[in-house]
């Protein structure tokens, strides 16, 4: 994390990520010896956890929320002020984008799941009577974040330097970096409320689960859940040269207010959002259908280079706890569950890449997908998939 961060957005966020694979043993072999079916100590950790997390938000917001500006321009007229008039405000934006910036700050809400799944597997709620209870609290929290969200909607836009008092669900801030320090608080703010609603929700009780759970949802949209993160801001852009006469939407091309990290929304009109969300999942989809044709073609120009022996007997099990291992850094059981072994959704991409890797030889081309994997919860279960693979490719001559 503190080497690629600051080389690029997506850098940061897959960054983060191998943050948290790189803690994960030790946090998993710490729960499981120390905290296992220890509900209440699970408990009072997940508040604390929480309560850290609020104060470090509230604290941040009060330290750096009237931070000025560099006073380059008149906020009203819009023109450009004199130079004896500009204001030093690198310490300001330099704090802000580094407290956005700061892995640790994020870590904690992984923490605070891995702390939550020992929690649920200690109570096990979805075993108890009245497990029926934890459908209407998922269902009423859904309630409350849609109702969040159309608000946000309904009441508008501004522009960064015009009075927000009538945005009532906007800061009082006259500054940049205050608003972008704002978006950022504000959806974090909200974590004790979906940790509550991750834990009613994987009782399974409730229409927000049963619909989560819908097929269309797990089957056809969330093997391209990677790869919509990957190009949705790409994809925003050509949507945006395409309905207005080919003027190329490029916010970062202009000179800043404040030192940034992630662009502003791409400013189309409301219902355009899901024109924009329907072309990205229809392009990541795409995507996703042919980076096995090109990794195939680029493992036959391997295999052309580097000879292998194809008759090798291989022990599919041992290759593929090895290949977890090697993502996670813990010694797996074949009766693990992809979440005992560390594995969310993010990583079956990256772990389908290294299986079509490994198992992959020079006359026998081995493609396995997202989708293959989508029922699988065990690594047995896996280690199944993936002979059935083989023997189709060896059934196919291939």
């Amino acid at each position: 994390w503190p080497l690629s961060w600051w080389m690029g957005y997506y850098l940061w966020f897959s960054s983060m990520y191998y943050l948290c694979l790189a803690i994960f043993p030790l946090l998993y072999n710490s729960l499981y010896t120390k905290a296992r079916k220890k509900n209440k100590s699970l408990f009072m950790m997940i508040v604390i956890l929480l309560l850290f997390n609020v104060v470090t938000l509230i604290g941040a917001w009060y330290i750096w929320k009237d931070g000025e500006g560099y006073n380059h321009y008149d906020p009203n007229t819009g023109l450009q002020n004199p130079v004896d008039e500009h204001e030093d405000g690198s310490i300001h934006n330099i704090s802000v984008l580094s407290f956005y910036l700061f892995g640790p700050f994020w870590m904690i809400y992984f923490v605070i799941g891995a702390c939550l799944a020992f929690l649920y597997d200690g109570y096990r709620p979805a075993e108890k009577h009245n497990t029926h209870v934890w459908g209407w609290i998922g269902d009423g929290i859904t309630f409350i974040m849609i109702s969040f969200a159309i608000a946000i909607v309904m009441q508008g836009t501004q522009n960064d330097q015009q009075t927000t008092d009538h945005l009532f669900l906007r800061p009082d801030a006259d500054t940049s970096s205050a608003f972008r320090l704002w978006d950022n608080i504000a959806g974090r703010i909200f974590c004790p409320l979906t940790t509550l609603w991750i834990f009613a929700l994987s009782t399974g009780e409730g229409y927000t689960a049963k619909f989560l759970r819908g097929g269309f949802l797990v089957e056809k949209l969330s093997p391209n859940s990677y790869n919509c993160f990957l190009f949705h801001q790409v994809v925003a852009q050509w949507y945006y040269a395409a309905t207005r006469d080919g003027h190329m939407w490029n916010w970062w091309r202009y000179r800043k207010t404040m030192y940034w990290f992630s662009p502003k929304p791409c400013p189309v009109e409301w219902y355009e959002y899901f024109y924009v969300v329907g072309l990205v999942v229809i392009f990541s989809t795409l995507m996703t259908r042919i980076e096995p044709i090109f990794g195939d073609a680029l493992l036959f120009l391997k295999g052309l280079v580097i000879r292998s022996n194809d008759e090798e007997e291989e022990d599919t099990s041992q290759i593929v706890c090895d290949i977890i291992q090697g993502m996670t850094g813990i010694e797996i059981e074949l009766d693990w569950t992809l979440e005992e072994c560390g594995l969310a959704s993010v990583g079956l991409p990256v772990l389908v890449g290294l299986l079509n890797k490994n198992f992959s030889r020079k006359s026998k081309a081995l493609t396995i997908t997202v989708a293959d994997l989508i029922d699988v919860e065990t690594v047995h279960d896996m280690v199944d998939v993936i002979d059935a693979a083989k023997d189709l490719a060896d059934n196919q001559g291939i």
